[in-house]
């Protein structure tokens, strides 16, 4: 009986151990841009756009293919699958652009919190693409 106790109490720490391990590591932080906190948005080319919350933190989209029209920037609409101005949008939500009464609806590829380094980075690549 005491080998049987042994071995399931050997068995059920084995079955713990993934478990306990995964909750040492640290969890990828969630991103979140909130639809009823758009405040503006940067078009950096027809596939990427930055957009700035209410709390002035930037997030990078990038979208599924060419958005024509992005640049343009007349207007822009986000549709989130949870639909209220607290879901937070997606990959495979939607970027909406609006340009002489043509719609194009873009599906969003990635979400990322836009980092300065990030901005850096961007702004050094467009200077040197204008200086060519």
């Amino acid at each position: 009986m005491n080998n049987k106790m042994l071995l399931a109490a050997g068995l059920l720490s084995l079955l713990a151990a993934p478990a306990l391990a995964d909750e040492t590591q640290p969890k990828a932080e969630q991103v979140c841009l909130r639809i009823g906190q758009i405040d503006s948005w940067k078009v950096l080319d027809n596939q990427t756009l930055i957009v700035e919350d209410n709390s002035h933190q930037k997030f990078k989209l990038n979208l599924l293919g060419d958005c024509n029209g992005l640049t343009f920037r007349q207007k822009l609409g986000f549709k989130s699958i949870g639909g209220t101005d607290l879901s937070c949008l997606t990959a495979g939500d939607y970027v909406f652009t609006h340009v002489m009464a043509m719609h194009q609806r873009c599906p969003i590829k990635t979400i990322e919190v836009y980092t300065p380094e990030m901005e850096k980075a961007d702004k050094a690549a467009k200077d040197a693409k204008q200086s060519q």
